[in-house]
């Protein structure tokens, strides 16, 4: 194989090097710009008062109208908040437009909002009525009460109504692709959804909180199978009627009466506004309610009322005790660590104890945030993604403002052990949060795209450990159990059976949980893997193509067996084939919002994957084919060394493609 050119071979790959680190300098799965929860596990105080809860509903309208300036900021056309207390909406108000182009005004109780997850709160609401009934073991194996499909249990323990209501039934993340439609045709029943895409069991239930739509969906058919009514109609006669919710419903598309009221849900790309399509979720109990903010405000009265509202009742007493206790934690053995209720989940902030629940949807945000304990909460709904965050700032600058810390935290004191040196040096590696799918191609959008970027533990023989990359301080107080230096947030470590560190979580967000990283796995090393993959592809194609106009220009081809000419061929196409799979992943993923997703595989990304299975079984012939021209006399050594480097490439970016569920079919 001859492969002598006229420009310098160094020449060449210094230039290709030179591209590479370029684009890949630019790349959002190797940035790292967007700040995680648990690089930042406490926001700073912001200016307290002395007032114990919000008295006068002027000056919390000063407060809030002061705190939705940023909603210009934000480019959030629109925005709804209602504040509830001792039985009462004690203020509310509209913000912007739920129209832009025609210039209409939110209104409390007449604009309706795509609530998306907190459609969550109003199912475990459900299933909690049907176990007051007797109609429902919480703790009873789900397949009992199943008819048409089964839950396959194979090496796992059955899974529990309480399971699905603490996002901890072990199923893998999935839904991020095809989860929704557009509306154009009719959504399938969620018997036949849930049959037809249940992902596969990863981990035992009760075991770790990795929040999803999956068990809620189950939780949602269960309402069905034992009511033997439409979920929608069950939520329509047993929560939204007696709650005196009006302008509330889990019908996709909403129905005639209310539809003219939905705000425009926009997304803003290029400096401008675009309207996002109304999106029909087919796990309907997950992710498919709307409502009015003041329709919402009667929820949460009924929450904190004990499960009473006016003269209505959707719940006992007890049983709304029981729905708000914490039920999952991964501080079993530790006060005032945020774990998970049945539907909401727990904040611990400013001596208070919160419920909460957030909801994203195609254009669409929104926030329940109660404090029991208050006899008081609040909902925030904005008609656009909110990127900066400020449901989370809204909440904790309201506890700042009018639930200011008035002690110092109890919490564990700040007595360091002396860290033994070879254990803390266990726990120094990468993690990644673990809710992304593991057999899916949503897996790379997720990782390298999403908002909670890989971390990586540095340990130090003082026994500091520092979180990457904003460089927070930890200290061990107890064996695997971790003080944040500067304030009082805990990082606790699990264990395998064979004392293997296998997960961290942090204390204030039960949903903060990563998994610790095999060294192959770090986007590091998967980064300097693809790179050297992508010199080797580029290396191969230009050199082919440079010897191609050689030999054009000197009309001659060069005199080589036939086994050699196909080595040849295969060589170039096999790398031009995986750099035009790589190059139009880039370009469809850059083009393409990633709500788009939810409605299913884009056609340009549907046909590049057929290329990495052609690549592959390219791949597989070309060891066997170079094994029997080895012996050409035409080889050179340079030849023979490209060829090896060659399969090399070839072979570690099928196991990349792999990893990242890239090769085949795989959403």
């Amino acid at each position: 194989m001859k492969l002598r050119v006229c420009i310098p071979f160094k020449l060449i790959c210094l230039t290709i090097l030179s591209i590479l680190v370029f684009l890949f300098s630019g790349l959002p799965c190797f940035a790292q710009e967007t700040l995680t929860k648990l690089n930042h596990p406490a926001p700073p105080p912001l200016v307290s008062t002395d007032k114990q809860g919000p008295t006068d509903p002027q000056e919390l309208e000063a407060f809030i109208d002061k705190f939705f300036l940023q909603l210009k900021d934000g480019n959030i056309p629109g925005a709804v908040f209602v504040l509830v207390k001792d039985g009462k909406i004690f203020f509310s108000k509209g913000y912007g437009y739920a129209n832009l182009e025609q210039k209409t005004p939110v209104i409390p109780d007449k604009t309706l909002f795509r609530l998306g997850s907190i459609s969550k709160v109003f199912t475990a609401t459900a299933v909690m009525q049907l176990a007051e009934q007797g109609k429902l073991n919480l703790n009873e194996d789900i397949d009992h009460y199943l008819k048409q499909f089964h839950i396959q249990n194979n090496q796992f323990k059955p899974i529990t109504s309480a399971h699905l209501l603490t996002h901890t039934d072990g199923f893998d993340v999935a839904w991020s692709i095809g989860a929704a439609t557009r509306c154009q045709s009719q959504l399938p029943s969620l018997e036949e959804f849930l049959s037809k895409n249940l992902p596969k069991r990863v981990r035992q239930p009760g075991e770790l909180y990795v929040y999803g739509d999956v068990g809620i969906g189950l939780a949602g058919y269960l309402v069905e199978v034992l009511s033997k009514v439409s979920f929608t109609e069950y939520i329509n006669q047993n929560i939204f009627k007696p709650l005196d919710m009006r302008h509330s419903s889990f019908q996709q598309p909403l129905p005639t009466a209310l539809a003219p009221d939905l705000a425009v849900g926009y997304s803003y790309r290029k400096n401008a506004y675009i309207q996002s399509p109304f999106t029909c979720a087919k796990s309907v109990p997950s992710a498919g309610m709307s409502a009015t903010a003041t329709d919402v405000a009667h929820f949460m009265i009924a929450q904190l009322q004990g499960g009473r509202y006016g003269n209505a009742r959707i719940l006992k007493e007890s049983t709304v005790q029981e729905m708000q206790r914490q039920h999952f934690t991964n501080f079993p053995n530790h006060n005032n660590m945020a774990g998970s209720a049945y539907g909401f989940y727990e904040r611990f902030q400013n001596d208070q104890r919160a419920l909460e629940h957030g909801g994203s949807i195609y254009g669409y945000t929104s926030q329940i945030f109660m404090l029991p304990e208050q006899n008081l909460g609040f909902f925030v709904a904005f008609n656009q993604e909110d990127k900066l965050g400020l449901r989370e700032y809204l909440m904790t600058e309201f506890l700042d403002r009018y639930y200011p810390q008035q002690k110092s935290k109890t919490g564990l004191p700040k007595t360091h052990i002396s860290a033994e040196y070879q254990r803390i040096k266990q726990i120094e590696g990468n993690y990644r949060f673990i809710r992304y799918p593991q057999d899916s191609f949503a897996k790379l959008w997720i990782v390298c795209f999403g908002s909670q970027p890989d971390v990586r533990l540095k340990t130090s023989r003082d026994g500091t450990v520092t979180l990457l990359p904003r460089g927070s301080q930890w200290r061990e107080i107890e064996p695997w159990f971790l003080q944040y230096e500067s304030g009082d947030s805990y990082l606790i470590f699990r264990r395998d059976a064979q004392g293997k560190i296998t997960t961290m979580s942090l204390s204030n967000y039960v949903f903060v949980t990563h998994e610790k990283l095999a060294w192959y796995e770090t986007i590091d090393v998967q980064k300097w893997l693809l790179l050297f993959s992508l010199l080797i592809f580029l290396s191969v194609f230009c050199l082919w193509l440079i010897n191609l106009l050689i030999q054009r220009w000197r009309k001659r081809s060069s005199h080589v067996s036939r086994r050699t000419r196909i080595v040849q061929l295969l060589m170039p196409l096999i790398s031009g084939l995986n750099l035009f799979f790589l190059l139009g992943i880039v370009l469809v993923v850059l083009q393409i919002n990633y709500w788009e997703f939810f409605f299913g595989m884009p056609v340009a990304m549907n046909a590049l994957l057929y290329l990495p299975i052609l690549t592959t079984g390219l791949t597989t012939t070309l060891p066997i084919i170079g094994l029997t021209a080895w012996k050409d006399k035409s080889w050179s050594i340079a030849g023979r060394l490209h060829y090896l480097l060659t399969i090399l490439a070839s072979g570690i970016f099928i196991l990349l493609l792999n990893y990242w569920s890239l090769l085949g079919f795989r959403f």
